[in-house]
């Protein structure tokens, strides 16, 4: 097999010419109950413990139990 770089490098222009730097990581949760400063939260299967969660008022909170 022979390796010709100007079709390598062809092809990485062709590659980084398409990029997109847009990411979409939102995902949606439907709040259940809010009482004494704690919200619990439905709908967020990809949240992890410790997540800083942003609610729709744009108030922050930290995800601590995912039950």
């Amino acid at each position: 097999m022979v390796v010709k770089p100007d079709e390598i490098s062809k092809v990485i222009k062709q590659q980084i010419g398409s990029y997109s730097s847009k990411h979409d990581f939102s995902e949606v949760g439907t709040v259940i109950q809010v009482g004494d400063g704690i919200a619990r939260v439905y709908g967020l299967h990809n949240a992890m413990s410790g997540e800083l969660l942003e609610f729709p008022n744009g108030e922050y909170g930290m995800a601590l139990n995912l039950d």
